[in-house]
């Protein structure tokens, strides 16, 4: 995803928001882009509270991440639970390029 897009989307989501409008707007930007980065997606799922909105949103993203091999461990840490990282991680084995 390219800066002006990723700027514009954490604008949209620091204005806050019920958690599902927040993971909405970052699936439809994600997707609208067909890209986001490991370190993006980590960065916009900080505005997301609940860990179903954000397992939700990482699981969109990925078919559309620019780097595969370590979106798993950077989104990962978004997460506070560790369940939550490793159904991320079955998602990704589950799903991979």
């Amino acid at each position: 995803m390219n800066s002006y897009t990723f700027d514009n989307l954490v604008s949209s989501l620091q204005k806050g928001g019920a958690d599902k409008n927040k993971v909405d707007s970052i699936k439809t930007t994600v997707q609208a882009a067909k890209a986001v980065s490991a370190s993006q997606m980590a960065q916009l799922l900080k505005f997301v509270s609940f860990s179903a909105g954000k397992l939700e949103a990482a699981k969109a993203g990925y078919q559309y991440t620019t780097d595969p091999y370590s979106y798993g461990n950077i989104v990962g840490e978004a997460f506070s639970f560790s369940g939550d990282k490793a159904k991320l991680n079955a998602y990704i084995r589950d799903n991979s390029h």
